[in-house]
């Protein structure tokens, strides 16, 4: 049973510790300058109100960041914060995959890209959120 808690521990470290900076990095770039991280999925702020959109979701991502690093020592906060994590990046997947369906295949790898890590992180969380109930 020790060994099952140490190599949990592990992977909570591991994985908590890429989705915090992945999160916090990205968010911090939304927050400070919203062009440059809307420049990364390859579009364009053309009204004021775009700005405020981008920060606002993007300073979501910065606190999502930080907890997934707090959690690292405050054990309580995982199972929440796996939770957190696979509801935004399931939601997402699903996002995408509506808009493949209405919009069709943008002319991008991108979106593979992006798909493809949210999906994990969903995976990856849910499991792990599972594993703490």
């Amino acid at each position: 049973k020790t060994e099952v808690l140490m190599k949990n521990s592990m992977i909570d470290t591991v994985l908590l510790t890429l989705i915090g900076l992945e999160y916090l990095g990205f968010g911090l770039i939304g927050l400070v300058n919203p062009n440059s991280a809307a420049a990364l999925v390859g579009f364009s702020l053309n009204e004021l109100i775009s700005l405020s959109e981008i920060r606002a979701n993007y300073s979501f991502f910065v606190l999502l960041g930080l907890m997934s690093l707090i959690s690292l020592k405050k054990k309580s906060l995982q199972k929440i914060t796996y939770l957190i994590v696979a509801l935004l990046c399931g939601s997402y997947v699903f996002g995408r995959l509506v808009s493949i369906v209405f919009d069709g295949m943008p002319d991008t790898r991108a979106l593979w890209m992006v798909l493809t890590v949210d999906l994990i992180v969903f995976i990856l969380s849910f499991c792990r959120y599972k594993d703490l109930s």
